[in-house]
């Protein structure tokens, strides 16, 4: 079984950056974790998961404790790599949650555990299959657009009653509700990363006015986009 190097660590904030030859998966504890990467910005919190591939120039800055999980480039496959580096940030929902919860908890206990061992197997087999359903896919790189289910259910040959069923024991969210998770998390790089109006951002992830922007943004975060932008403001100083 090969070796993966598995711990907690306290990354100094900094603006330098590095690459390796080894893929990371960054899971912070408590406060977010930024990395840029490639010429972007992506806020990875305790309720995501980041992923960086093998030779990725990028720098993390965080000052709180972060799981990283160095993975040997020998052990990812070139078809799971195209897969996975898809998704940089990763939001945990369904059964990624309880997952990654018992990941924390034993990395803590014991990092050099088998028990972390199997569990990131697990845990990089379901990525890997997260990440090739096409209809996820599709809503990452269309989230702007208008996406209808109809569309997503035809990409699974399923028809649209078995496709939501299924779509929710993939996910735990029904596919509006992923739509616009994903579309949330994209407008909090945004808010975050540019000075963009509201009604830009909102343009951009796929709402037809700033007022349902902010309604729905307001219910995922629980504070109105521009709220959310100043705390970001503030947590960079």
């Amino acid at each position: 079984m090969a070796k993966l190097d598995c711990h907690v660590l306290g990354i100094p904030q900094t603006e330098a950056g590095h690459r390796h030859e080894h893929a990371h998966i960054l899971l912070p504890l408590t406060r977010s974790l930024v990395v840029r990467l490639d010429g972007g910005e992506y806020i990875i919190t305790s309720s995501h998961l980041g992923f960086v591939a093998p030779g990725r120039f990028h720098h993390c800055l965080s000052q709180e404790q972060v799981i990283i999980i160095n993975i040997p480039s020998s052990m990812i496959k070139a078809k799971d790599l195209e897969v996975l580096e898809s998704q940089i940030c990763l939001p945990l929902t369904g059964a990624f949650v309880p997952l990654t919860d018992l990941i924390k908890a034993e990395v803590q206990r014991n990092p050099d555990s088998d028990s972390v061992r199997y569990l990131f197997y697990y845990l990089y087999d379901k990525l890997v299959e997260h990440n090739g359903i096409k209809s996820l896919r599709y809503i990452r790189e269309n989230f702007g657009e208008k996406i209808t289910v109809a569309q997503l259910a035809k990409l699974e040959n399923y028809n649209l009653s078995y496709f939501t069923d299924w779509f929710k024991k993939q996910t735990g969210s029904s596919p509006s509700q992923y739509i616009r998770q994903i579309r949330i998390e994209k407008a909090k790089e945004l808010l975050a990363n540019t000075h963009y109006r509201l009604v830009d951002v909102a343009a951009q992830v796929g709402y037809d006015s700033g007022a349902s922007f902010t309604r729905a943004f307001k219910e995922a975060e629980g504070v109105a986009p521009l709220d959310y932008r100043r705390q970001m403001e503030t947590e960079k100083k």
